[in-house]
């Protein structure tokens, strides 16, 4: 199947911050409590990501809207203390880049032309997200539209 049968198009959503609570104990219930809190908070999230452990010490990271992270401060400070967390970090002015196509995750080389285009570009991807149709990266907001122009080309996308 050609690239441009599979791949529909490059979606580019800015306004994202990633959260991450870490050093939180590897153990069942801890992910309740913080995705608890957060709903609480009444945050919507997108990603979320956790990291096996060898040493029973993880990472939770997730993205919500950066118009909401200021409200998501306090319920984490709060969730922090209740679980023993290291930490809560964030980073904000993020853009969520999608390459969107029927089918996509079934052939392995797009994952791996899609970061290798973004390598080139000089794109440092922060988090990566997947789904049936779907590979979504986080990356800094400054560095979307050479991300967006590198895959148009690269993927021969309607925009390219």
């Amino acid at each position: 199947m050609e690239i441009r049968e599979r791949v529909r198009e490059v979606v580019v959503e800015d306004g994202w911050a990633l959260i991450k609570v870490a050093g939180v104990p590897d153990q069942p219930g801890i992910a309740a409590k913080i995705f608890g809190r957060v709903a609480e908070a009444g945050l919507s999230v997108d990603l979320i990501l956790q990291n096996a452990s060898a040493d029973r010490v993880t990472d939770v990271s997730f993205t919500v809207r950066q118009r909401d992270l200021a409200r998501a401060k306090e319920p984490l400070a709060a969730v922090q203390q209740q679980i023993g967390a290291r930490g809560v970090e964030t980073l904000d002015d993020l853009t969520k880049l999608q390459l969107v196509g029927t089918g996509i995750m079934t052939d392995p080389a797009y994952v791996g032309r899609m970061f290798k285009v973004l390598a080139d570009a000089g794109v440092n991807i922060l988090a990566i997200g997947t789904s049936e149709i779907r590979i979504s990266c986080l990356i800094k907001h400054g560095d979307a539209a050479k991300a967006q122009k590198a895959l148009n080309a690269a993927f021969q996308t309607a925009a390219a």
